[in-house]
């Protein structure tokens, strides 16, 4: 059986500094820690008794790593990726993202399904140096192998959305942003920003983080001053949000001020008789997630990048 003494002294390091290197802690280069692992994979060493007992043998779990789930969306793309493990032999475990590291690295799990940005590149790395397949929703491939991409063309909703304020007949539309940084708030700035400029109108951008909250507080701290007559949001829920604070200072929408937001969340249908958004259908989308991760588990090929479409739901916002 191959020991970390065997793979120090094959990379010509200390034990301590095989075992943090393999472990991800320790101020170790990455450059170093790529050729230990390299190492230790031709030398086929487990970091873990776990995991070497695993040599022969799987676990049948997927690991589905969140954020949480007090939004409104999470639980469709959970009920969708449940739905796509039916028939399968595999189990689906959910965890949060803090437990994603440990999880994989002690390999509990087979493969692993990341719907959240707290989970760092390096976390990924390590489940490429150990061969894990992973499927990251939202996000942008990293590179490497054995890592697979699911986005939502949030570029595209986003364009339809401004130009479906546009036609409306709005001038002035603004857009409220999520989380900045976030790869769904930077596609749907880039794509509202291009119809603007297609345009010649002026961007007016206001920063939310994708809660109710934030939406309502924009609107309180203008005081009144709306300088938008259309706004994009970059969520129904900062939508929502918004259009209460509007309503609150006696703004008629879709009179006065249109607004349009972006997930088609259930209750969006009730808001001022229907927000008008773009949808995106978070069940299938978790059920093609699964079998995805179903069919590179049996060493079946599957894209590596794959596009989430979008819609248009027009209503009366």
């Amino acid at each position: 059986m191959v020991t970390i003494k065997d793979v120090a002294k094959a990379s010509g390091y200390s034990i301590s500094t095989v075992s943090y290197a393999l472990n991800d802690t320790g101020n170790i280069p990455q450059k170093t820690k790529d050729k230990i692992w390299n190492i230790a994979n031709k030398l086929k060493y487990y970091p873990n008794a776990a995991a070497r007992n695993l040599k022969n043998r799987k676990t049948m779990n997927i690991g589905f790593f969140v954020s949480g789930f007090s939004g409104p969306v999470y639980h469709k793309i959970y009920d969708g990726i449940a739905q796509g493990l039916e028939g399968s032999d595999y189990n689906l475990i959910v965890s949060f993202s803090k437990n994603a590291k440990k999880m994989i690295t002690e390999r509990q799990i087979d493969a692993a399904i990341i719907l959240c940005p707290a989970v760092e590149d390096k976390v990924i790395k390590i489940a490429q140096n150990l061969g894990m397949p992973t499927i990251l929703l939202d996000r942008d491939h990293p590179g490497g192998n054995h890592v697979y991409t699911n986005v939502l063309n949030s570029y595209e909703g986003a364009k339809i959305a401004t130009q479906h304020l546009i036609n409306h007949g709005r001038k002035k539309i603004a857009y409220l942003s999520g989380i900045l940084g976030s790869h769904e708030d930077m596609q749907r700035f880039q794509g509202y920003i291009e119809v603007i400029e297609a345009y010649g109108m002026n961007q007016m951008v206001f920063f939310g983080d994708f809660t109710e909250k934030s939406g309502l507080e924009i609107i309180q701290k203008l005081d009144g001053n709306i300088p938008f007559d259309g706004i994009f949001c970059a969520n129904d829920e900062m939508a929502i949000g918004l259009i209460k604070g509007l309503q609150a200072i006696g703004k008629k929408i879709p009179e006065d001020i249109s607004v349009i937001g972006f997930d088609d969340v259930d209750v969006s249908q009730y808001i001022c008789g229907g927000l008008s958004t773009i949808s995106i259908n978070y069940e299938s989308w978790g059920i093609s997630v699964a079998k995805d991760m179903v069919s590179i588990l049996s060493g079946k090929e599957v894209e590596k990048e794959q596009i989430v479409p979008v819609r248009l739901v027009p209503r009366n916002t």
